[in-house]
């Protein structure tokens, strides 16, 4: 009375594959981000903050290396190197050499830049050199 499909064992897999993918496009984006599960290696993540203007640009070049960009003080743009570590990711609690500390979260087109481009990274700092609280997050591009 009941027949069987032959068809349907060729779909349970796909089907399966398919379900796998759409629950978890995250784990397949994560997969090639080496560096602390944030940016790619050659890429470079710039957080900038704007009255005063300051800037944290994240390296990956193997590992993860810091920059504190300062407009604020001084006749020029002064850049300092330095070194970052993560206490957590996702949402990515830092500190770095300058002291630079505070968190990075993913906003997926949550974060608006002073000239309006919608960007999918906040950052919030806690401690900046040279600068008091209060202390307003800002948007993180990715280069």
């Amino acid at each position: 009375m009941f027949e069987r499909s032959r068809t349907r064992p060729l779909v349970k897999p796909a089907s399966l594959l398919l379900a796998l993918i759409v629950a978890h496009p995250a784990a397949l984006v994560a997969a090639d981000l080496s560096c602390n599960q944030l940016i790619e290696p050659g890429q470079t993540m710039i957080c900038s903050g704007f009255e005063p203007n300051w800037a944290l640009e994240l390296s990956c070049d193997g590992g993860m290396s810091a920059s504190f960009i300062d407009a604020f003080s001084g006749d020029g743009i002064q850049t300092t190197p330095g070194s970052i570590t993560f206490a957590s990711e996702n949402p990515w609690q830092l500190e770095t050499s300058h002291p630079v500390t505070g968190t990075i979260s993913y906003t997926p087109g949550g974060c608006t830049d002073e000239s309006d481009a919608v960007r999918d990274f906040t950052f919030t700092p806690t401690a900046a050199p040279g600068l008091s609280e209060p202390f307003y997050p800002f948007c993180c591009r990715i280069r």
